[in-house]
């Protein structure tokens, strides 16, 4: 699932909603208040490295989607050196 059309604050809308979170219920799981999340998803402000990582978590979407909408095919891992 490729949209790169889709912004960040969308993108995390979508994942919340794909797994029937509301506003408050993500809040807690993340550690902030639901206030911080309607700023995320309005795209006023962006989430700390950290309520990301969390946010994919929760929601079970990959980091890469969430971040920039790309998600590698499955089995394609980047390189090691």
């Amino acid at each position: 699932m490729n949209d790169t059309s889709l912004g960040l604050a969308k993108r995390l809308r979508a994942a919340r909603l794909l797994v029937d979170l509301e506003q408050a219920d993500i809040a807690v799981r993340v550690g902030v208040a639901r206030q911080t999340v309607s700023n995320w998803e309005r795209g006023l402000t962006e989430p700390s490295a950290t309520q990301f990582v969390r946010w994919a978590h929760v929601t079970g979407q990959p980091l890469e989607w969430l971040a920039e909408g790309v998600v590698r095919p499955e089995g394609l891992e980047p390189p090691t050196f």
